[in-house]
C-alpha cells in the first residue's frame, strides 16, 4: 500500500472518519442515557418510526418490483 493512502500514525485513510463518527456516536449514546426514560422514549421514537416507514415503503417498492418481474416471466414461459 502506498504512503497517501496512510494517516498520520500508519493507519489507512478511512479509519479516521470512522473514528470520528464512533467518538460522535459514544458521546449522543452517553447523553441519551443520561436521560430519563420518559425522554429518551420522546427522543428514540420518532428516530425509529421513521426508519421502519422508511424501511417499509423500500421493502413495499422492491417487493412489488419482484412481483412484477416474476409475473413477466411467468407470462412469458411457452404453455406446454
Amino acid at each position: 500500500m502506498s504512503s497517501t493512502a496512510r494517516g498520520h500514525c500508519g493507519t489507512l485513510a478511512y479509519a479516521e472518519p470512522v473514528a470520528g463518527f464512533l467518538s460522535w456516536w459514544d458521546g449522543v449514546e452517553l447523553w441519551l442515557s443520561g436521560l430519563g426514560f420518559v425522554l429518551q422514549t420522546l427522543v428514540v421514537m420518532p428516530v425509529v418510526l421513521a426508519l421502519a416507514y422508511g424501511l417499509a415503503i423500500l421493502f413495499d417498492g422492491g417487493l412489488g418490483q419482484g412481483i412484477r418481474v416474476l409475473r413477466r416471466l411467468r407470462h412469458d414461459e411457452p404453455d406446454r
